[in-house]
């Protein structure tokens, strides 16, 4: 009987102990489930919204670049004059790639000059008389996709990058999104696969979000143009936001020991993390400078270097700064990024700096960096602490950095003020260099590594590489050439007028003390 009682209190014990656990659970998981569906609604409907606001630019750039070539002549198709009038055009807009003239499925010339392309067949032809061609791989980028928008009779082309209206999420995310032309229901621009089970139940509504048991999808459709962007979050997805939520409540309506277990697992994956592993290396010092020489072609003397960031990790690993800098940036990192940067300047530099007049050093800032009303003052106080003369400190930053900005417009007028000049990095990389470069007061523009590669080469892009040497003279920017590795390469830019010049033809990038025995 004593047995008997002591496996029946045994029995009762774990029936209780495990409804202590399943009951919260489960109550966890409902609430979980409702709040993260909510949260992935209303980020899907965020998204379909910035893209539809994005789309709308893009149509009315498009609008107004067919209207200025439309009133083109016949007889200057693809002449020099009709080449400049696209030059035009794309400076004008900051959202089209490039303007031309197609004839079959050729792109018989552009604003790049005259050059026939293969485009490939059309996709469709929308009922207003266009031809569409979507997901046309960029000749520069094979892996990147263009939307190809041409007008029938006059051949008169637009390119867009797919990224100018979809760069909402990481390429590495599996979430859908796109822009979807409504009459023919065939994709203009995507990112994922389409499922057209999606459009079920939309009907005539211009905004629709619902989740259909595998997806939660978000419709918004143009009340201008005959298009409707969508944003679909697949169930890997939103069940990750779900569990995230679960692990969240858990510790709501488990029992301590499960809250304590999850709060010892959170605080591993926290300390494993990018950004705990970032602000860790900044206490600890794994940070450091590397430099890479900059060389005037004319008289092969190293007149300055860029000073590169790295990060030996534990003492060991070096990470990427492919890696750090876009974790810094997400989050929010990226000003304590950059004042290590400024003390490891002031620590290498200064000296140097002082006694050399004839060099400088160039540092990359980020968008944030130059976002903030502060930066001026602070590369003020950084040069005066240090003793340094106007233009011993340069600043860089890509040209995603240079939106249409008024605080980076200020900025970049108070730097040329006191004396720092800025240069436009990674140039002709993105979707928009040509529009910003009129109206930004820059000094330097960098020549990025990707057209210099095609010096000297048959490749179809070979041309490119000119036409922005041409482009920056016209003007007025000095250009630093990126990534030369030959003789060949260093011989063609100093020909075509290009000033300066960085790669491992001339040095790889290399501590403080080698840079000091190189210049000595």
């Amino acid at each position: 009987m004593r047995m008997q009682f002591k496996y029946r209190r045994l029995l009762r014990l774990s029936c209780l102990t495990m409804l202590a656990i399943v009951v919260p659970g489960v109550g966890v998981i409902y609430t979980a489930k409702y709040i993260g569906m909510r949260q992935d609604l209303e980020r899907a409907e965020y998204m379909a919204a910035e893209i539809l606001r994005r789309a709308h630019r893009v149509s009315e750039q498009l609008q107004s670049a067919f209207s200025d070539l439309d009133a083109s002549p016949d007889g200057l198709i693809c002449s020099e004059p009709h080449m400049d009038i696209m030059r035009k055009v794309v400076v004008k807009s900051n959202m089209l790639v490039d303007v031309g003239v197609a004839r079959g499925n050729q792109m018989l010339c552009s604003s790049f000059g005259y050059r026939p392309i293969d485009i490939g067949p059309s996709t469709f032809v929308s009922d207003t008389g266009y031809i569409i061609r979507a997901r046309v791989p960029h000749p520069l980028q094979p892996q990147s996709r263009l939307l190809l928008i041409t007008h029938a009779k006059t051949g008169v082309t637009a390119e867009v990058h797919e990224d100018t209206v979809l760069d909402l999420s990481p390429e590495n995310s599996e979430l859908a999104i796109g822009v979807l032309g409504w009459t023919h229901k065939r994709a203009l621009m995507q990112r994922g696969s389409f499922d057209p089970s999606w459009l079920q139940g939309v009907g005539a509504a211009f905004e629709t979000s619902k989740f259909d048991g595998q997806s939660i999808v978000a419709f918004k459709r143009s009340r201008k143009y005959d298009y409707a962007v969508y944003v679909a979050i697949p169930n890997a997805e939103w069940l990750r936001t779900w569990q995230r939520i679960i692990f969240t409540l858990m510790p709501l309506g488990g029992a301590m020991s499960l809250a304590l277990l999850f709060a010892v697992r959170l605080d591993a994956r926290q300390q494993a993390s990018m950004p705990s592993a970032i602000r860790q290396a900044l206490k600890t010092n794994d940070f450091f400078l590397v430099y890479q020489p900059i060389v005037d072609l004319a008289t092969g003397h190293c007149v300055g270097a860029e000073a590169l960031l790295r990060w030996r990790r534990n003492g060991q690993e070096l990470v990427s700064p492919d890696v750090f800098i876009p974790a810094a940036e997400r989050n929010h990192l990226i000003g304590r990024i950059t004042e290590k940067l400024l003390v490891l300047i002031e620590r290498d530099t200064a000296d140097l700096l002082r006694h050399r007049e004839d060099f400088y050093i160039a540092i990359n800032l980020s968008a944030d960096d130059f976002n903030s009303p502060n930066l001026p003052a602070r590369l003020h106080e950084q040069m005066v602490r240090m003793g340094l003369r106007r233009g011993a400190l340069h600043v860089e930053a890509t040209e995603r950095v240079f939106m249409n900005n008024e605080v980076v417009k200020r900025n970049l007028k108070a730097l040329r003020t006191q004396g720092v000049p800025t240069a436009i990095d990674d140039f002709g990389t993105g979707y928009s260099s040509l529009a910003y470069l009129t109206h930004l007061e820059l000094d330097y523009l960098k020549i990025d590594k990707a057209f210099v590669d095609t010096i000297s080469t048959d490749s179809v892009t070979s041309h490119v590489v000119a036409h922005i040497i041409e482009m920056a003279k016209s003007l007025g920017l000095k250009m630093v050439a990126e990534g030369v590795e030959t003789e060949q390469q260093a011989a063609y830019l100093k020909m075509h007028g290009v000033q300066y010049a960085q790669g491992w033809y001339f040095s790889k990038p290399v501590p403080m003390e080698q840079l000091r025995a190189q210049l000595t």
